[in-house]
């Protein structure tokens, strides 16, 4: 207890937020047509503004979709639930789509306790989720 507290934030785009490692986003490679966001961590109040710069970002570019790896998501609130379901209607709006892949216990266990898992375009994997995001829909 006597040990002083570690005031060091996560960088997360420029902005400090949380605890060291509490959450961060980064974009990886995809296929043409195609947005992969990758969150660790926390998904919850603090984190969503942050999720949601970065999903606009991305579907400012006119994309086919976003999938989003949830596979290191440790913790998931009802923030982050609204936020993907906020995310999810502005893309089917564009015509395009929202994938999630690979969601963590965290997030399968929000899905579940809310009944929102019918809501959302699951895929098990990230590999599954390019597949669907290359379908026509």
């Amino acid at each position: 207890m006597g040990e002083s507290a570690n005031t060091e934030g996560t960088e997360v785009d420029g902005p400090r937020i949380g605890a060291p490692g509490a959450y961060a986003i980064e974009e990886r490679q995809a296929p043409a047509g195609a947005v992969v966001l990758a969150l660790y961590g926390e998904f919850d109040l603090a984190a969503v503004p942050f999720a949601r710069e970065r999903l606009e970002e991305a579907r400012a570019r006119g994309p086919r979709g976003i999938a989003l790896d949830l596979s290191e998501v440790t913790f998931a609130d009802s923030a982050a639930l609204r936020e993907l379901l906020r995310a999810d209607a502005a893309l089917r709006a564009d015509g395009a789509r929202l994938v999630l892949a690979a969601i963590s216990p965290a997030v399968e266990r929000l899905l579940d306790v809310t009944r929102a898992r019918e809501l959302l375009d699951l895929a098990p994997t990230l590999e599954q989720a390019l597949t669907r995001l290359a379908e026509p829909r």
